[in-house]
């Protein structure tokens, strides 16, 4: 038979606590007594947590409650204020870094472009650069910084936090985490971009909660963070939802990992650049290595240019013909196209639809939402969020009374 787990003293008080976080995470602004009410616990055992809690300085109290009859009580919330987190995305032509309180209000943002051709040594000495100040920023603030969430381009082990192959950048083996906390003393997250990018809209977006839900990252490179009964699906290895890499379409284009016909050749970044120049549009010298362009792309299309206009519709149709084979994979109830090439998406959004609506099954689409993102950092928020969830998953503080 297996063993029973056995909980202490100190395991039932930190899942109270987590517990009694939770529901001021849900609800915002809650007293003690329909906290206790709630969560079906005694009036003392949930002081004697938020005292803990208050002590950590992760719950303050607010305002009286009123209009109710009796003694009016003060109301307890999540504490913004009890400290910093620092979001990094490493994309593949850019490092960004954000840092927000435990509220989730940004505070401070700042990137640097990687230079084409760049060694992961570089890249990363100039994200830990970059760390460095948005720990200033933070402790300027009188904010101790409690974590720091990573989203990298690649398949990423999450639990070693390495990034173990970059098909787009080429770079393997490249640990992170462990040099990280060791040289910023904080715990380090790492995820690859779509699975941060899920996280965010899985907990934050305006999805929140969906227990099925895909989040395709499009940008350079190409990937699915997927849920599946509210479980984040990783796979064996770690690696799932490396969809960008799949063959798609045989359309002899090489794909950077070194086959031909990936669906990334058809609906990425690269895919709109060959288009265009294969149409005529001038783009600038060497941009086939950034995405700089994109803006002025975006603002000639919203200006009327009918030539960026169909290229985009062509790129929107091949991305809907690609998410049915995701949808009918999945079976989710919302998906969500994000990335850096969610402004251009949101161009070609009826290419996007009426291309899936004529590919997926009509049963998988009843009840199923297709959403373009309005969130350009939805990488970043995912990052947040995943130290977020660190923090309140043990929040406690002292040796228990």
């Amino acid at each position: 038979m297996p063993s029973k787990t056995r909980y202490d003293r100190s395991d039932i008080r930190r899942l109270n606590a987590v517990n009694v976080i939770d529901q001021l995470r849900r609800n915002g602004a809650m007293s003690r007594a329909t906290i206790a009410s709630r969560l079906g616990l005694t009036r003392a055992t949930v002081s004697n947590i938020v005292s803990d809690l208050m002590d950590a300085s992760l719950v303050s109290e607010t305002e009286y409650t009123e209009g109710k009859v009796g003694r009016p009580g003060l109301l307890l919330n999540l504490n913004p204020d009890c400290g910093c987190m620092i979001a990094v995305e490493i994309d593949l032509d850019r490092v960004t870094v954000v840092v927000a309180n435990v509220g989730q209000d940004l505070l401070w943002k700042d990137s640097v472009l990687v230079i084409s051709g760049a060694t992961a040594e570089d890249t990363l000495k100039s994200a830990a650069l970059l760390v460095d100040r948005a720990m200033s920023e933070g402790g300027d603030r009188g904010l101790k910084c409690l974590g720091i969430g990573v989203a990298w381009a690649g398949l990423v082990n999450h639990e070693s936090g390495e990034l173990v192959y970059g098909p787009t950048s080429g770079w393997s083996h490249i640990p992170l985490k462990s040099d990280w906390e060791a040289r910023f003393g904080v715990s380090v997250f790492v995820e690859n971009q779509a699975n941060a990018g899920a996280i965010a809209a899985q907990h934050l977006g305006v999805r929140r909660g969906v227990g099925n839900l895909i989040y395709l990252s499009v940008g350079l490179g190409m990937a699915a963070g997927i849920f599946v009964d509210g479980v984040l699906l990783r796979g064996s290895q770690g690696f799932a939802g490396q969809v960008g890499h799949t063959w798609y379409a045989d359309n002899g284009v090489n794909c950077s990992c070194g086959h031909q016909g990936c669906w990334v050749t058809e609906v990425g970044v690269l895919a709109v650049h060959r288009r265009l120049l294969a149409r005529g549009v001038e783009l600038p010298l060497g941009s086939e290595s950034n995405v700089e362009w994109l803006d002025d792309v975006c603002d000639r299309a919203k200006a009327g240019d009918r030539i960026i206009l169909s290229v985009l519709e062509e790129v929107g149709a091949q991305l809907g013909r690609g998410l049915s084979r995701l949808v009918q994979s999945f079976n989710p109830s919302v998906v969500i196209v994000g990335g850096r090439m969610g402004g251009v998406m949101r161009l070609c959004e009826d290419s996007v639809l009426s291309s899936f609506r004529a590919s997926a099954l009509p049963y998988m689409q009843e009840e199923m939402e297709l959403l373009i993102s309005e969130n350009d950092a939805d990488h970043q928020m995912g990052c947040l969020a995943t130290v977020f969830d660190a923090i309140m998953q043990n929040p406690l503080m002292g040796d228990g009374k």
